[in-house]
């Protein structure tokens, strides 16, 4: 049996030919990976998944592949006109070449960026919408339905008095017979002519006024604005008035007044003094009669553009607000009510507004002014308001109650006492021990066994109700 063995060269020629097999194939490879690096982009990561696999296919090793490095090889299969072929060896030299290149820097325009979630839509580019832009149809438009970008276009409500009447709005001021709402109107009507802020509200700008005037002597009214305001006064055309009866529950008398204002020039604001006298014949207690009334003042602001204000009377219990209908409550914007306190003190309290929280106050006080005689020799005078600056020690004299005549008596000889003082210079106060004594001297009528007792009790009700004011330092001044 012959037994055969290997030739040593021919071995070495074996092994020849498999190296030149495996270099021509690395080449031939070579030549793919080289042809693919130039068409693929530079993958995020700094190194080559796809390599190290190669790396592994030909030393015979298991590469696992990073988390992040499995999820680039998933995007780099999903990629659009990438072929579905299995990886292919490379050669050693292109590997070590491709390494090479993904372990250099990045060029900062070369960076992918990361995958970052949508951002969202910021509100100016929403009130920009393209969509927006879109129309309704004609008959829709006409019919008044708007959309968002309408809604937005719509002018804002001007300022007449800011936070307190704006055009466009139905307002009322309300309180009982005597309570000086008519004064407070006018007031309110002279400061939009002439100033620039009204009980600390702004006036952004001169503002022309109409006032209805159907109840009491208005001459009187407007100089002793004027003498009691110097500098103040009722311009033409800025001020106009009317005197004559003219209704606010006629359609017609509504559509007259707006069209003869609108030829004068227009105005911003109309007041109307008194709603009882511009709506005769009608029953503030009937919502058909209230909501014919609504309904006209509604009209007239439509028609001339301007706010409308209406003097009210309250009922019996003023607490309960102007008297009528509910109805004629709840169309209104803002609603203001004046009243007089038991101390003289003259209050308004704003009860509603559509512009913020209602409940503030504001105090003032009415001054007969005088303004000559007349045809007789009598004495003419005429109403003025002034302004009181809201305080701790005002409010607690509004609230307070009416002074009794021994309390009046009390406080009538304090005054006289500090004001003439000795020898006819004022006192800036006195002490309480004074004050006992000077007050017993004025209770002459009341029996010594309680005149001592009277006028202590007097002088506490003077210091709490602000008639008086009791000092750190334990004096007694007289209130501001």
């Amino acid at each position: 049996m012959l037994n055969h063995h290997s030739n040593p060269s021919d071995n070495s020629e074996t092994d020849h030919l498999q190296a030149a097999a495996i270099m021509v194939t690395a080449r031939r490879k070579e030549q793919e990976a080289a042809e693919l690096s130039t068409t693929r982009p530079p993958a995020r990561s700094r190194t080559n998944p796809r390599a190290a696999a190669v790396i592994a296919e030909i030393f015979g090793h298991t590469v696992e592949a990073s988390s992040e490095e499995a999820k680039d090889a998933e995007v780099s299969c999903d990629t659009p006109n990438m072929g579905a072929e299995e990886p292919r060896p490379v050669s050693i030299e292109a590997l070590t070449s491709t390494t090479a290149q993904d372990e250099e820097p990045y060029a900062e325009h070369e960076r992918s960026e990361p995958n970052l979630p949508e951002p969202e839509q910021s509100n100016e580019e929403v009130k920009n919408d393209p969509c927006d832009a879109v129309q309704l149809p004609e008959q829709a438009r006409q019919f008044g339905l708007l959309t968002r970008a309408d809604v937005q276009a719509e002018p804002s409500a001007i300022p007449l008095i800011h936070g307190l009447i704006s055009k466009g709005q139905l307002v009322m001021i309300a309180g009982p017979s005597g309570s000086g709402k008519s004064v407070f109107q006018l007031h309110l009507g002279a400061a939009l002519l002439n100033g620039h802020e009204v009980f600390g509200h702004a006036i952004p700008k001169r503002a022309r006024m109409l006032y209805v005037n159907l109840e009491g002597d208005l001459k009187p009214r407007l100089e002793a604005i004027e003498r009691h305001h110097p500098g103040w006064s009722f311009p033409t055309p800025g001020a106009m008035f009317l005197t004559r009866p003219w209704r606010l529950n006629d359609r017609d008398s509504v559509e007259d007044l707006a069209h003869h204002v609108n030829q004068a020039g227009g105005v911003d604001v109309i007041f109307i003094d008194t709603l009882n006298r511009a709506t005769p014949g009608s029953d503030e207690n009937h919502s058909t009669d209230m909501g014919m009334v609504i309904a006209h003042a509604n009209l007239l602001i439509n028609l001339t553009g301007a706010a409308v204000v209406l003097t009210h009377h309250t009922g019996k219990a003023k607490e309960r607000g102007p008297r009528g209908h509910s109805s004629l409550y709840a169309a209104l914007d803002t609603c203001l009510m004046v009243d007089e306190t038991e101390s003289g003190m003259r209050m308004v309290e704003l009860v509603k507004t559509r512009q913020g929280p209602g409940g503030k106050r504001y105090y003032f006080t009415i001054e007969n002014i005088a303004l000559g005689e007349d045809d007789y020799g009598l004495p003419i005078v005429g109403p003025a308001l002034t302004e009181v600056e809201g305080s701790l020690a005002v409010e607690k004299a509004a609230n307070s109650t009416a002074l009794t005549p021994l309390q009046k008596e009390a406080l009538l000889a304090l005054s006289l006492h500090m004001r003439n003082g000795l020898n006819g210079e004022p006192l800036e106060g006195i002490s309480r021990d004074e004050a006992l004594e000077v007050v017993k001297a004025a209770f002459s009528a009341v029996s010594t066994k309680h005149r001592s007792t009277r006028a202590r009790e007097a002088i506490d009700v003077l210091i709490e109700g602000g008639r008086i004011t009791l000092t750190d330092h334990g004096m007694l001044t007289l209130a501001s």
